[in-house]
């Protein structure tokens, strides 16, 4: 990927703690648990973490004790690839009730030149139903498996890993964040950073990448130019829907602010656009939704899909990899929303 248009100019950010939606940082002691070598295959890391955080902690909804687990799960993996890592903390107001702690989880990999910088983010918790292995243990292993890749590589510029607290409470661990960095530091211009959000990346359908419209869909277009040339079955937003245009998405998801300040943004999601109201929401044919529902469990999903998770995370791992990586020479352009050939035909099963 290449920081077209001056397009990912860093800011300068010194993490500090965020308590009752302010700034700080915590120190946790968590235990880390081993990850697969990050010369393993794409995607088998990711698949140990998606065990991890949906088998063996569950369903993590924003404040509970799991969530915490899930947090410090995050922060000893990013420590034990050797990363510095800042806990951002906040509170959810709730009427008549003690606000919902939560907390943002951040590790920063400095680049040849520092002054660029992408933000790469998942969030870590999940609804109350099912175990959240599709949304979003999938989108956190991909953070935590290109983060461990990554760790000991030069990189052209800053990114920075973000795993972000309480999504499922309308995006407020990304809203947290991306307010210290609209409000606490002097930064550059809109488009002079971006963010990659990975949420449910893997079990629905198809793959997908999006971006915003216009000059701020390089992103996108890089990556499915990528896609393309690898033979990788990469897809985006088909247009069926008019209130989403092709190649777009909603703002239902962490990438939500950075998209309203005109950041680019390159959003990972696995589901189906052919179907249902044609808006992305039914991820399946064969189950319907699976996220936030009750078959949102490992045991459900590698029955009934066998191979899938595995192979989509590798997709993935692959894609966001030279996403973060790769800086071509000249500007990759493609017809908006062609798929790569290996993506052609039916919708899935």
């Amino acid at each position: 990927m290449k920081p077209r248009h001056a397009a990912v100019l860093a800011y300068v950010l010194a993490i500090v703690i965020v308590v009752a939606a302010c700034g700080g940082a915590t120190a946790t002691k968590p235990t880390a648990t081993a990850s697969p070598s990050p010369t393993a295959s794409p995607g088998v890391a990711a698949y140990e973490h998606v065990k991890a955080l949906s088998g063996g902690i569950g369903r993590r909804p924003a404040g509970s004790p799991a969530e915490v687990k899930a947090r410090d799960y995050i922060i000893g993996q990013l420590r034990s690839y050797g990363y510095d890592v800042s806990v951002q903390e906040f509170e959810v107001p709730r009427k008549d009730k003690p606000p919902i702690r939560s907390a943002n989880v951040i590790a920063v990999k400095p680049g040849s030149d520092r002054s660029w910088r992408i933000i790469v983010g998942a969030h870590y918790d999940s609804v109350k139903v099912g175990r959240g292995a599709f949304d979003n243990a999938t989108g956190v292993g991909v953070l935590l498996e290109v983060a461990q890749r990554l760790a000991g590589r030069e990189t052209p510029y800053t990114i920075e890993f973000v795993a972000f607290g309480a999504e499922e409470l309308g995006y407020k661990g990304s809203k947290t964040h991306f307010k210290y960095f609209q409000g606490n530091v002097a930064g550059p211009p809109a488009d002079e950073v971006a963010m990659v959000n990975l949420d449910s990346v893997a079990t629905g359908d198809k793959l997908y990448v999006y971006s915003a419209k216009g000059a701020n869909g390089w992103p996108r277009n890089e990556t499915l130019a990528y896609a393309a040339e690898t033979g990788l079955p990469l897809l985006t937003n088909p247009g069926l829907n008019p209130d989403y245009p092709r190649g777009t998405t909603g703002d239902w998801s962490d990438h939500r602010w950075f998209a309203k300040a005109g950041i680019p943004y390159l959003y990972f999601e696995a589901t189906n656009w052919n179907i249902g109201e044609k808006d992305g929401y039914v991820t399946t044919r064969k189950a319907g939704e699976v996220w936030h529902t009750k078959d949102d469990t490992l045991a459900f999903i590698e029955k009934t899909f066998p191979g899938r998770m595995q192979r989509q995370l590798s997709e993935d791992v692959v894609l966001l990899e030279h996403f973060l990586t790769t800086e071509p020479e000249t500007p990759l352009v493609i017809k908006l929303g062609s798929p790569s050939p290996a993506a052609s035909g039916s919708p899935g099963p």
